[in-house]
C-alpha cells in the first residue's frame, strides 16, 4: 500500500505528496520514505537503528540526517511541539507515529497544483539545494577501507604551524606560524634548513601559494585596518618588501590558488564579515578582478577552492544548507559551473585528488581522518587516520599519491571565578560555558567523547554528566539558559535545539532547522527565541515562537534583539543599541557584539556585560542606568564567557599543538 490517510492529511508515497488543511506539500524523497514506514507501523516505537536499516537501507549517516528529516516531517504536518499529534519522540528509543492512520486505494492530487518556484535568485538557490539533496546521493557514509598510509612529520617545531605549501622543486616549504604576536609566513629552503620569515612584519599573513615555476609566492596580509594580497619573488625572500597586488575586503579570509599558467589568481571574498563568500579571478598582468560564474552564494557561501593542476578548473565548496556542503566544478574558460556531489555534513576544505575523478578532504567534524571520495562511485576511503584533528590538505608536488596536511590539537579549559573546577576540564576542547541564572549549573561543550557534546556540571556536587543522545558531526555555536533555568538552548550549524530539564535530566524539547545560518540566538521571552539572519546585504532580527512554531520577522530597523532586565534590547544596522525606542550611546563602547554566530553581550538579569572595544580582554559591566564598570583582563581576547549570581565563567587556551604532516605511501 502506498497511500494513507494520516490524521488530517492524505499521503501519496508514490508522488511524495502530502495534502490537507487547504494546502499541499511535496516531500523530499527521504521524508516521504520515512513517513511511509511510519504509516506501515503506526503506534509502534521505532528505534533509530531500525529507521537506518529500513529507510536509509543500512547506509551509515549521522544522527543529524534523521533529525533533519523528522523536523521536515513535523513541519509539513504542522505538528505542535507542545503536544505532539503526529510524531512523538520516545526518549532513549526513537519515534512513534501517534496519529490515526488508515490505508486508501489512491490519493488524488488536487487540481491547479502550484508550479515549483525555480525563478529568481531564491528559486535558483532552492533548485541547487534540491538537486544537491535529491538528484545526487548524499555523502554520509563511514569510509569503507582501512587506513593504508603512514604519517610522517614534515615540519614539527615548538610553535604551531599550519597551511603548508610545498614548492614544485619538492625541497622548499612555506607554512604559517606565530612569532609571538603575529602569524607570519615562514620559508624552509630545504629539509633541515632553519625557517626564515618572509611575510611583511606588523600584521598577520596566511594562505601562501607557489607559482608553478616556483619563481614567486602570493599570500594574504591583514592587520585589522587593511587586507592585501602580496606577491614576493623567491629571489627576494627576506631581503625586500612584497608587492601589493590587490586590496581585499577586511574580514575576508581566503585560500589562494594560481591558474596553471600563473596568469590568474583565484580567491574568495565577501563584502562584509557576515555576507556569503563568492569566488573571483584576478588577472595578474592587468590587476583586474572578475566574479566567476558559480552557484548562488547564500549563508556562509562559496567558501573553499582549489585549482586542478592540469585542467585549470576549480573545485568549489558551497554550503547549500547550514551544515551541508555541495561540491562544484567551475570552469573559468567557459564561465560555467556544474554540480559534482553533495555531502550530508559540512566540509571546511577539499582538494582535487592526484587521481582523476576524486577529491580529498578531512572527514566529518571533528575530522580525525583524511578521506578520498570518488565522484563516480560516491564511496569514501581512508587515506590516513590521526590521533589529532586534520585540516588544510594539499597535494605534494610529485607524481605519487601523497598529501600534506595540518595535524592539530587545541585544548581549551573553563574557569569559574579563579578556579578551573576539579574534574570539570578534559585534555581536549571544553568551551562555550553557560551558567544558569542561579549560578548552580554550568553547561558547556566538550570533545572529550571524540565529538562535540553538551555537558552539565553541577557546582554544588561536582557531578558531571552529558546530554544525550549522541550526536556526532554537529558543531555548537552558543549555549544560553532560560531565566528560570528550566530550559537550555543551543545554536548549532544545523539549527537551534531547546532542551527541557525534566526530573534532573535533559530532554530535547524543540528543534528548529533554518535555511540560512542563524546568528545571535537568545531568549526573547518565556515562549520565544530571538535570532538573526544575514540576507540581501543586511541583518534582520526575528522571533521564533516555541508555542506555535512560527517565525516572525521583527521591525526591519532591528538587526539583533536580546532580553535584558525584563525588557528587549535592540540593535539597529549600525549596531546602535536601543531600549524602549531610546538609544543607549554608552553601549557604543562595546566591541562588535556578534562573533562567530554568537551575540557576545551577556545579561545576568540586572547587569549587562560586553567586551570593551579598546581592550577586548576587558569586560564592561553596565547597571540599569547603563553606567559602566571596567573588569580588567577578565577574559582572553574575544573569548566566550558567561555571568550569573556574581560568578564569571570563561574559556582560555590551555595548550595548542599544530604540525605539518605528510602521508607516506607504502612501497
Amino acid at each position: 500500500m502506498t497511500s494513507w490517510t494520516v490524521g488530517a492529511y492524505q499521503f501519496d508515497a508514490n508522488a511524495n505528496r502530502l495534502h490537507g488543511r487547504g494546502s499541499e506539500v511535496v516531500l523530499e524523497p527521504k521524508a516521504s520514505a520515512l513517513l511511509a514506514y511510519f504509516c506501515e507501523h503506526p503506534g509502534r516505537n521505532i528505534g533509530r537503528d531500525e529507521l537506518l536499516q529500513a529507510v536509509w537501507h543500512g547506509q551509515v549517516v549521522s544522527d543529524n540526517s534523521i533529525n533533519r528529516v523528522i523536523v521536515l516531517l513535523r513541519k509539513a504536518l504542522g505538528d505542535d511541539q507542545r503536544v505532539r499529534q503526529y510524531i512523538a519522540t520516545v526518549p532513549k528509543v526513537g519515534y512513534r507515529l501517534i496519529a490515526t492512520v488508515s490505508a486508501v486505494d489512491e490519493v488524488q492530487a488536487p487540481p491547479g497544483s502550484a508550479t515549483p518556484p525555480w525563478r529568481g535568485v531564491a528559486g535558483a538557490a532552492l533548485l541547487v539545494a534540491i538537486l544537491a539533496a535529491v538528484l545526487l546521493p548524499q555523502f554520509a557514509r563511514t569510509p569503507s577501507t582501512p587506513a593504508v598510509r603512514a604519517i610522517v612529520p614534515l615540519s614539527r617545531l615548538a610553535v604551531t604551524q599550519s597551511n603548508a605549501a610545498q614548492a614544485h622543486d619538492r625541497k622548499a616549504l612555506l607554512y604559517t606560524a606565530n612569532d609571538g604576536r603575529y602569524n607570519r609566513i615562514y620559508w624552509v629552503a630545504a629539509p633541515g634548513e632553519v625557517p626564515q620569515p618572509i611575510s611583511a612584519p606588523g600584521g598577520d599573513a596566511d594562505f601562501a601559494t607557489w607559482a608553478h615555476d616556483d619563481a614567486f609566492v602570493v599570500y594574504q596580509f591583514y592587520d585589522g585596518e587593511r587586507c592585501e594580497f602580496h606577491r614576493l619573488p623567491r629571489t627576494q625572500f627576506g631581503t625586500a618588501a612584497a608587492e601589493v597586488i590587490y586590496e581585499c575586503v577586511p574580514g575576508s579570509y581566503s585560500e589562494l590558488s594560481l591558474s596553471p599558467d600563473d596568469s590568474a589568481l583565484y580567491f574568495l571574498e565577501r563584502p562584509t564579515s557576515a555576507a556569503p563568500y563568492a569566488a573571483y579571478a584576478l588577472a595578474l598582468d592587468r590587476g583586474t578582478k572578475r566574479r566567476l560564474s558559480q552557484p548562488v552564494a547564500q549563508g556562509y557561501g562559496n567558501h573553499y577552492l582549489d585549482v586542478h593542476p592540469r585542467r585549470g578548473t576549480l573545485l568549489l565548496l558551497s554550503d547549500h544548507l547550514p551544515g551541508k556542503t555541495s561540491v562544484f566544478e567551475l570552469d573559468p574558460a567557459s564561465d560555467s559551473f556544474n554540480l559534482l556531489s553533495a555531502f550530508d555534513y559540512g566540509l571546511d576544505s577539499a582538494i582535487w585528488s592526484h587521481r582523476d575523478g576524486a577529491i580529498v578532504h578531512p572527514s566529518q567534524h571533528p575530522s580525525y581522518q583524511l578521506l578520498e571520495t570518488s565522484l563516480s562511485t560516491q564511496q569514501s576511503s581512508v587515506i590516513v587516520s590521526d590521533s589529532r584533528r586534520i585540516a588544510s590538505p594539499k597535494r605534494m608536488q610529485s607524481l605519487d599519491e601523497d598529501y600534506l596536511f595540518t595535524s592539530y590539537l587545541y585544548n581549551r579549559d573553563i574557569e569559574i571565578g579563579e578556579t578551573s573546577g576539579a574534574g570539570l576540564n578534559s585534555a581536549v576542547m571544553d568551551y562555550l560555558p553557560a551558567l544558569s541564572h542561579d549560578g548552580q549549573r554550568l553547561a558547556f561543550v566538550s570533545k572529550r567523547a571524540g565529538y562535540s557534546q553538551i555537558w552539565i556540571y553541577e557546582q554544588s556536587s561536582g557531578q558531571l554528566s552529558a546530554i544525550e543522545p549522541r550526536d556526532e558531526g554537529r558543531r555548537y555555536h552558543d549555549l544560553v539558559w532560560a531565566a528560570d533555568g528550566s530550559r537550555l538552548l543551543a545554536n548549532t550549524n544545523t539549527g537551534v535545539l531547546v532542551y527541557a530539564v525534566i526530573d534532573e535530566g535533559f530532554q530535547l524539547l524543540h528543534e528548529v532547522a533554518f535555511e540560512l545560518p542563524t546568528y545571535a540566538v537568545s531568549w526573547h521571552d518565556g515562549q520565544a527565541l530571538a535570532f538573526s539572519h544575514y540576507e540581501n546585504g543586511r541583518w534582520r532580527a526575528h522571533q521564533h515562537r516555541l508555542d506555535t512554531g512560527q517565525n516572525i520577522a521583527l521591525d526591519e530597523r532591528w538587526a539583533f534583539a536580546m532580553e535584558h532586565d525584563g525588557q528587549t534590547l535592540y540593535l539597529d544596522q549600525s549596531l546602535t543599541a536601543f531600549v524602549a525606542e531610546e538609544a543607549v550611546p554608552a553601549l557604543g563602547r562595546c566591541a562588535n557584539p556578534v562573533w562567530r554566530y554568537q551575540l557576545r553581550w551577556r545579561s545576568d538579569g540586572t547587569h549587562l556585560y560586553c567586551h570593551a572595544s579598546d581592550a577586548p580582554g576587558d569586560l564592561l559591566r553596565f547597571d540599569r542606568q547603563f553606567s559602566s564598570t571596567r573588569l580588567t583582563d577578565a577574559v582572553e581576547r574575544y573569548e566566550f564567557f558567561s555571568v550569573a549570581a556574581g560568578k564569571l565563567a570563561n574559556t582560555y587556551v590551555a595548550s595548542s599543538h599544530s604540525d605539518i604532516m605528510r602521508t607516506s605511501t607504502p612501497e
